[in-house]
Order: C-alpha cells, then structure tokens, then sequence
C-alpha cells in the first residue's frame, strides 16, 4: 500500500499545480476584463479634477439673463428680452417632460401663476422635448403659462443652465435675482415672488 502511494504522490502533485496554475489565469483574466469595464471616470490627479465633472449651474444671480432665440408652441422664434418689455418680472422654468421633479413641481407653478399671472410673466422653457410631446403634455397637466422651447440649446447654453428643473426669479430689468436648481413647492415660489416684490 506503501508502495501504490508513493507512486501516485507526482501524479496528484502534477494535478493540484495544474489546477492552482489554472485558477490563478482564470483571475487574471476575469481582472483584466473588469478593468476593461469600469466607468468612463478619470482621476488624473488624485485630489485635483475628475472627468467628466459633475453638472454644475453658472452663478447668475446679480446678473443680467442673457437673451438667447428660442420657439413658442407655433415653431415661431421669441428671443428671451422680451420677457422684460411690460414692466413685470418674471419666473422662469427650464424643464423636460422625462425630468420627475419638473413634472411634480408643475401644479405648483400652475397655482401660483393663477395667483400671481397679472404681476409675473410665468414662462416654462422644454429644453428636450418635440413640439408634440411638449404640447401632449402641458396639455395633460392642464398647464396655461407660456411654453416655448429650446430645441439648439441657445438660452441654455447662454444661461449656464446643466441641471433640471431650474428656475430663475427675474427682475422687470432683466436682472436675476433667485435661481433654484431642483424641485420648487408652493412656499419656495411665494418667498421668491416676495423678492421680486410681488405679494
């Protein structure tokens, strides 16, 4: 019996180095391809910069909103300085129909343009959206302050606008006074009318 074992010892020495050696390049392997994987993140210098960075809104509180061309519901372009030819200030939201938190803040506006519609030009600009899915869906939130849309990004880009919703409370001069990047309630536009002077 002796015997039989020591014969048989190299055969299952050879086999257990076989597998370890096999085990070892199915893990590398597996590691290499999860590395092939990760996020498209690059830390260049750990502690300085990522790319791509995190959206962030341009500080424009205390300055002018810039003009920028954008389209009302009948494809015909409006160029934002109009807001301020009235007198009145005005609050305006950048949204898209798929942004959840532009959809729930939206009866909020509704409201408080039917209070406050004759002092404030309320105006929603659709950064996203077809004319069809726009007008499909102001109509089902049964919204009646003015829509336009900015199908090339213009007043966007112009306002340093990234992030959705994101509304600014402006001045009849045309000088923004409040933006809010998120989600509005009925108080938060109250407060921020009440900057405007508008009570």
């Amino acid at each position: 019996m002796k015997f039989s074992l020591r014969r048989l010892n190299p055969f299952f020495i050879a086999v257990l180095a076989g597998c370890s050696a096999s085990a070892i390049a199915i893990i590398v392997v597996a590691s290499n391809q999860s590395d092939s994987n990760e996020s498209d993140v690059v830390l260049d210098q750990p502690g300085v910069y990522q790319e791509p960075g995190i959206g962030t809104n341009a500080p424009v509180v205390g300055k002018q909103m810039k003009p920028a061309d954008v389209r009302d519901l009948n494809d015909q372009v409006v160029n934002t300085a109009s807001f301020f030819t009235d007198g009145k200030p005005a609050l305006i939201n950048y949204w898209f129909s798929n942004c959840q938190p532009c959809k729930r803040e939206m009866p909020a506006l509704q409201d408080a343009f039917t209070k406050y519609g004759a002092q404030v030009n309320f105006i929603g600009i659709n950064t996203q959206d077809s004319f069809e899915v726009a007008t499909s869906f102001i109509e089902d939130l049964g919204i009646d302050y003015e829509i336009l849309r900015d199908p090339n990004g213009e007043s966007v880009v112009a306002n340093g606008v990234s992030t959705f919703p994101n509304t600014f409370f402006v001045n009849a001069a045309g000088t923004i006074i409040k933006q809010v990047a998120g989600e509005l309630t009925a108080d938060d536009i109250s407060s921020a009318l009440k900057e405007l002077g508008v009570s």
